[in-house]
């Protein structure tokens, strides 16, 4: 039988007795309907991953007992940040969950000329970030990852090319003639992904007027959940840990 692997902030550690928050009761006990003797795993990017047994479970309260550390905390070999263009329906979180699987340590969503999807209600904007946050955490559960990406608010295109940083940044379009394949190894990524519209030419000049690299992904034009997926698989693939 899989054990499952849940997300805890807590401290953990071999003995301590662990409450679980209320997202995980949920899942635990009305979804899987887990019961106390059943064993878990609990993980977090501080302490790695525990053994624990279920104690107690009910509808209000799930308490772990730890016992041994099964792994040490898992880093990833490459920092990725992924931007990634804002878009209607489910696009964004399939985009979302995929990326955490696939190791990226940052998300910011992006508004772009062509984007539809903006933000203009903060309590809208708060949900929306917790239902992201839910995905990341969902995402490390099931791939075996130990920290959920840190998840950053939308920023304008511009806001976010203004940024200082010191990683490689590389831009998806097809006028571009860079390959993933062929960069001097880099340490840290910024990979920006537009949204379905993809990216006016304008912003295209903005983002190569800050040091982004056009790459050319081939003759298919994929879409905006599937660009970053099949390019993550590839930097990982050739300077990662896949």
């Amino acid at each position: 039988m899989r054990v499952s692997r849940i997300y805890c902030k807590e401290n953990l550690a071999a003995g301590a007795s662990i409450q679980l928050d209320s997202d995980s009761i949920h899942y635990l006990v009305n979804v899987l309907r887990l019961k106390p003797g059943t064993e878990i795993n609990l993980f977090n990017s501080d302490a790695g991953e525990f053994r624990g047994t279920i104690v107690t479970a009910s509808k209000k309260e799930v308490v772990v007992e730890l016992d041994e550390q099964v792994a040490e905390p898992l880093r990833n070999s490459l920092s990725i940040h992924l931007a990634l263009g804002l878009s209607k329906g489910d696009r964004f979180d399939y985009a979302m969950q995929k990326s955490v699987e696939l190791g990226v340590a940052a998300i910011t969503p992006l508004y772009t000329e062509y984007s539809e999807v903006k933000f203009k209600d903060h309590s809208r904007l708060e949900k929306k970030l917790l239902h992201w946050q839910k995905i990341a955490v969902s995402a490390c559960e099931q791939c075996g990852s130990h920290s959920p990406p840190t998840l950053y608010a939308p920023l304008t295109l511009n806001e976010f090319a203004q940024q200082k940083t010191k990683a490689c940044r590389l831009v998806l379009d097809k006028s571009g003639e860079g390959s993933l394949s062929e960069l001097e190894k880099p340490e840290a990524i910024e990979l920006l992904v537009g949204p379905e519209g993809g990216l006016s030419p304008d912003e295209l000049g903005l983002l190569q007027s800050h040091e982004f690299q056009a790459i050319n992904m081939g003759p298919r034009i994929l879409r905006t959940e599937t660009a970053p997926v099949a390019a993550l698989a590839i930097l990982q693939s050739v300077y990662g840990d896949l």
